[in-house]
């Protein structure tokens, strides 16, 4: 009879018909079969995390929302570490000081480094020429006051600063009275009663003149005033062929007058240090290495920063740095004064097997 019922409630499924021995919630009320006490029970999975691909589970997997019904049993408690106050505190401030060292100081000395490094570079590639710095020229230049006569060129650069020293025949100082410029320069103007003065361009190409009066002159000196990128006086000592307000007599007046349109070319080479290349250097002994003389055209040159006294000289010229260039006649002695204290100097011609 259970076998016929079973059957009849199959082919009414299949064949779409109700089934008269269905439950009210449409299942069969068939008794079902007796349970295996020895099956495997399914673990409840409702709670646990599905696995992902290629991914490890989640420490968190199988813990259940309602108090972790598949938790591990045997798994070790977390031991809890109690902290003093006094280690709470310090924490805190470490914490404190991080976070302040970070907002005051977010770099690291390596990266603080780096930055300055790159500011730098940057800085002189910024300030740095792209053309070649000028050559410097130190020149001492006799200053023409004849009409007719081209002025005097100061060549300038950005960046430098040209000293102009005036000083008379003797090579005292002479005093600036009154200056008067035109053109993008910058004037240093030296104290009152000084013979020096600066000038330094603004531009790359400025261009000028500048008047000068000097102290008891009649006719002011003039100059142009060109910048250049090849070339910069670093100083330039114009000298006045006239005495100035403030020379010195000297103690031996000269046999003839001093003249530099004859010969004075010669006296200025020598007095610069670039005598003629037909000049012969002569020996100089008794004195120390700042005198030095040279045969040019039959006539001793004689460059000392001291006083001759003797022989007489027939024409004479100095430098504002206090050097001297006496022209004299063949004469084996000379008498220099050295502050007052008269030295002898010889003069005789190099032996150039003992120089080699």
């Amino acid at each position: 009879m259970t076998g016929f019922m079973a059957s009849r409630a199959a082919s009414a499924q299949d064949d779409g018909s109700e089934n008269p021995f269905a439950g009210a919630g449409g299942e069969a009320s068939a008794p079902s079969a007796p349970e295996n006490p020895f099956a495997a029970t399914a673990l409840p999975s409702d709670d646990v995390t599905p696995r992902s691909p290629g991914f490890e589970l989640p420490a968190d997997a199988g813990a259940g929302s309602g108090g972790g019904a598949s938790s591990n049993p045997f798994a070790p408690r977390p031991v809890e570490i109690t902290k003093t106050p006094e280690q709470i505190e310090a924490e805190i401030r470490q914490q404190a000081f991080n976070a302040a060292l970070t907002g005051l100081i977010p770099m690291r000395p390596e990266e603080i480094r780096n930055l300055l490094k790159r500011y730098d570079q940057t800085r002189q590639a910024v300030e740095t020429p792209v053309y070649p710095y000028p050559k410097p020229e130190i020149v001492v230049q006799d200053i023409v006051l004849d009409p007719g006569t081209t002025p005097a060129v100061l060549k300038l650069a950005t960046g430098h600063v040209t000293m102009v020293n005036f000083v008379d025949i003797t090579g005292e100082p002479w005093p600036i009275q009154d200056i008067s410029w035109a053109g993008n320069f910058e004037i240093i103007k030296s104290e009152p009663g000084s013979n020096r003065l600066g000038i330094s361009p603004m531009s790359d190409y400025a261009y000028g003149n500048i008047s000068v009066q000097l102290l008891e002159m009649k006719t002011p000196v003039s100059f142009t005033l060109e910048t250049q990128r090849e070339l910069v006086h670093y100083r330039f000592d114009a000298r006045i062929g006239q005495r100035g307000p403030y020379a010195k007599p000297g103690l031996i007046e000269a046999s003839t007058p001093v003249s530099l349109s004859a010969g004075g070319w010669d006296l200025n080479a020598v007095l610069e240090g670039v005598p003629p290349s037909s000049s012969e250097r002569l020996q100089v002994e008794g004195v120390d290495g700042r005198t030095t003389a040279y045969m040019i055209g039959g006539l001793t040159y004689v460059r000392t920063p001291l006083m001759l006294l003797s022989p007489s000289w027939s024409s004479s010229v100095s430098s504002a740095d206090g050097m001297n260039v006496y022209t004299i006649k063949n004469a084996p002695v000379l008498l220099l004064s050295d502050n007052g204290q008269v030295v002898r100097a010889r003069l005789s011609e190099r032996d150039f097997t003992h120089d080699e």
